[in-house]
């Protein structure tokens, strides 16, 4: 095997392709990755314990704010309680008046107003920033927040059946499933630790639809 033909397998694996197999928009349910699960979630004291052991985290909550109902809302993995407890933790970011979430403008900027073990989330947009990712798997940066689920508010219990979405920003550049293929919105999403579990009518990026690709960094994405 000569060295173009090492690389062209490397590629496969690396690189992103295209493979048409499945439709773009399609309901969750009749997916062939769908399950029901069934997670045991870390006790509700050690969230309390890691929460009140944070500054930041302290000085958030005293704030005592929360998310209403419906209120739009962006979701992330709390980097810092997960790397120095070990304990997955959601921050709430605060929505805003305009609809940009729904075109890969994610919250996961905005402020801060609360944290939780697990949200759900009604008609969610997977959003990432390109540039944001391309630093992290460059290794220009360290993880930083990049990428959120953005949707609106809903008060309900954990719900883990679905398909199971992900995000490493090393491998891939979107939120994407088990097959790595890139999500772009679900009609209900819940989010719990460093997973999302997706039901109802889900859409996924194509080669056309998704954000434009920035730097050189590998990614194994399936569209």
């Amino acid at each position: 095997m000569n060295l173009q033909q090492n690389f062209d397998l490397f590629s496969i694996f690396t690189g992103e392709r295209i493979d048409t197999d499945r439709p773009a928009i399609m309901e969750a349910s009749t997916h062939p990755l769908y399950q029901q699960r069934t997670i045991i979630m870390v006790p509700d004291d050690v969230v309390e314990e890691a929460l009140d052991s944070d500054a930041t985290s302290k000085r958030i909550m005293s704030k005592g704010l929360g998310p209403a109902l419906g209120d739009i809302v962006g979701i992330r993995l709390n980097l810092n309680l997960i790397k120095s407890k070990g304990v997955p933790v959601q921050t709430v970011h605060a929505g805003n008046r305009s609809d940009g979430y729904k075109r890969n403008r994610g919250l996961y900027n905005g402020a801060a107003i609360a944290y939780q073990k697990a949200v759900t989330l009604e008609n969610a947009y997977f959003n990432v920033s390109q540039k944001g990712r391309e630093d992290v798997a460059s290794g220009a940066v360290s993880k930083f927040p990049l990428a959120s689920v953005d949707g609106a508010f809903m008060d309900a219990a954990p719900d883990f059946s679905g398909l199971e979405i992900s995000f490493n920003p090393k491998r891939v550049r979107l939120f994407c499933d088990s097959e790595n293929r890139p999500i772009r919105f679900a009609e209900q999403a819940t989010i719990y630790a460093n997973r999302i579990y997706v039901r109802g009518r889900v859409e996924y990026y194509s080669k056309e639809t998704a954000p434009a690709k920035v730097g050189s960094s590998p990614c194994s994405i399936v569209f």
